[in-house]
């Protein structure tokens, strides 16, 4: 339950506002109300020239007419030389002024200059922008962050942006406390992204350094220049990598991007062996390669700022068919491997598409638009993993049958043929005994939980489901027990993670100890423990989690010179008749765990009430 809770909470976070506005222009502060859409709300005005000052779009005339009301959710004008200008008018019907964030999510604005007024008939200038260094800005994030002191009543607040980049920008108003919470939920987001990236960078790798396929080095530095791309692009490499080299950090993206694709290419023509399988579209790739690293050259040389950002993404307009038509093309011979490929490139294409399309400015930014490309990524390595590995088996089996074949005819004639048919036997009985060992071996160490040595949570769902299902059979009793450490966190922050792998195997050793030996324990946590009652109902149940409560709170840990006490809170509840499932019994534990961590911790609570 508490897993998908979490999802739920990260989609709505990140999808776009639903939240209403009043007017055309005006946007109106409501209390409890913790973001505001700002760019659906704006008047915008085309700088073409760059020239106009505040002075110049207060005092009217044909500056302050050309305002108009933009239709658009949130500003995206794709590649242009063009200054923009933002009006919106905030009413704050509150006395007091309201302490709020101005948020503009893409990174790579070149100028941001915000004017809110001083109250006296004044404006307050804040400049921000990637052409400074990152240490220019108030706040730590990707993100531009501006503090909004709205005051009292209406007012008009303008934000002009220049940008040699995509042209785009969500414009946001937020209460702090929204803002942090939300943008925990974004940290998150990244967190497990860029996670998966990287465990799949070191996997591939350590196939490639293990069988020296050029396809895994290649697919490695495709996967670890996107990388650098996406990682560029979403702002994290100017404030983690270069902050103080914003130059390099505006020039570095474009580069990433034509690498990227140049990769992809390179990645295409290796795995489908292009050059033997498809001659004709080889020829092509190689020509597009050569194109693709020409106009690298030349927009890098040019001087053209605005064409260095655009013309890269205008290629993957070219690239993307195009090693999806070499997919196809490979597939039809019946090269198995191109399955998974084709695949892989579809789900990538897909998300480039839509990426590309959203800095271009040809769809509107959204969330799920502008991170197309993620979303593709993330399905096309998992296929393109599982590609490399059908591609490393067939050829294998092509080797294998070779030599087959080649044995065959050398003994055929000979009566070396009886003697090797036997040494083969041997052998490939031994190899199967030696992988079934392996499998036995690998099996075990599926199912353990390696610091504790108890039952993992696979294992532990295994026997849940097949007790369930015998003593529901059987109208015998089942309970369970759930057993979350109190505090852990704050064990791991003051002693260290080595304390805290102390404390969770003590824990474990405790709740072995204390339970009978049909009774089955299982870490399916971090910190979070079960207990399988088969024939114990809820009575006898709490008992035992009572008297393991009891063990836990009076134990101390001897670690690195310190004494280390601890206390455990749980959940106890008995399967009922109508349980369609274990699912059903272990979620009312983790209720009742909940209602022991909300009462206090450091006590055991029996099957809470649903939820509603």
């Amino acid at each position: 339950m508490g897993k998908r809770w979490w999802w739920v909470a990260l989609v709505l976070a990140l999808c776009p506002f639903w939240t209403s506005q009043a007017g055309a222009g005006l946007v109106r502060l409501v209390p409890g109300q913790g973001s505001y859409d700002l760019g659906a709300m704006a008047d915008v005005l085309e700088d073409v020239p760059g020239r106009l000052r505040l002075d110049d779009v207060l005092a009217g005339g044909s500056a302050a007419s050309a305002f108009s009301s933009h239709t658009g959710r949130l500003s995206s004008f794709g590649f242009t030389r063009s200054t923009f200008w933002f009006r919106v008018e905030i009413d704050n019907p509150a006395p007091a002024p309201s302490d709020m964030l101005l948020v503009l999510r893409t990174p790579w604005l070149d100028s941001v200059r915000w004017f809110r007024p001083d109250g006296q008939g004044g404006y307050v200038e804040r400049l921000l922008g990637d052409h400074l260094p990152f240490k220019a800005r108030s706040y730590a994030t990707p993100q531009f962050l501006i503090d909004v002191p709205v005051l009292p009543g209406k007012h008009s607040y303008y934000l002009r942006l220049a940008s040699a980049g995509a042209f785009m920008t969500p414009i946001e108003l937020w209460s702090r406390q929204a803002f942090h919470d939300n943008d925990r939920l974004w940290a998150a987001y990244y967190g497990m992204f860029y996670g998966i990236l990287c465990i799949m960078v070191l996997y591939n790798g350590c196939i490639w350094a293990s069988t020296r396929d050029r396809s895994y080095f290649v697919y490695c530095l495709y996967l670890a220049v996107f990388f650098l791309m996406n990682f560029s692009y979403n702002g994290f490499a100017f404030q983690y990598f270069w902050p103080e080299s914003p130059r390099w950090s505006n020039w570095s993206q474009t580069h990433w991007i034509f690498a990227f694709q140049g990769l992809a290419v390179l990645f295409t023509m290796n795995f489908l062996e292009s050059k033997t399988r498809l001659p004709r579209m080889h020829r092509v790739l190689q020509a597009f390669l050569v194109v693709l690293v020409g106009s690298w050259i030349a927009v890098t040389v040019s001087g053209d700022i605005v064409a260095y950002h655009a013309v890269p993404i205008y290629f993957i307009f070219g690239c993307a068919p195009l090693i999806l038509a070499a997919g196809f093309l490979a597939l039809r011979p019946g090269y198995r491997a191109a399955r998974f490929f084709v695949l892989a490139f579809v789900a990538s294409i897909t998300g480039s598409f839509f990426t590309a399309l959203t800095v271009s400015g040809l769809i509107p930014y959204t969330f799920a638009n502008f991170h197309a490309s993620e979303f593709g990524l993330l399905a096309d390595m998992v296929l393109l993993s599982q590609a490399l590995a059908d591609r490393v088996k067939l050829l294998s089996e092509q080797r294998d049958a070779a030599e087959l074949r080649e044995i065959e005819q050398k003994i055929a004639t000979t009566a070396l043929l009886k003697q090797a048919n036997e040494d083969l036997e041997r052998m490939v009985l031994e190899r199967t005994s030696e992988l079934a060992r392996a499998r036995d071996e690998a099996e075990h160490f599926a199912r353990i939980d390696m610091l504790t040595g108890v039952a993992n949570r696979r294992y532990f769902e295994e026997v849940a489901t097949m007790e369930f299902a015998r003593t529901q059979r059987g109208q015998q009793a089942l309970s369970v027990i759930l057993i979350d450490i109190d505090l852990f966190k704050q064990v791991n922050d003051r002693y260290g993670h080595a304390a805290g792998d102390a404390v969770i195997r003590a824990v474990a050793r405790l709740a072995k100890e204390s339970v009978r030996e049909s009774d089955f324990v299982a870490r399916i946590g971090g910190e979070e423990f079960s207990v399988l009652l088969p024939g114990i109902g809820q009575a006898p149940a709490f008992a035992t989690a009572e008297r393991l409560r009891e063990r836990i709170a009076a134990c101390v840990v001897e670690h690195d010179g310190h004494s280390l006490g601890f206390t455990a809170s749980f959940g106890v509840s008995e399967q009922v008749a109508d349980d369609p499932g274990f699912s059903s019994l272990l979620r009312r534990a983790d209720q009742a765990l909940y209602a022991a961590k909300q009462a206090g911790r450091n006590q055991v609570v029996v099957q809470a009430l649903e939820w509603g």
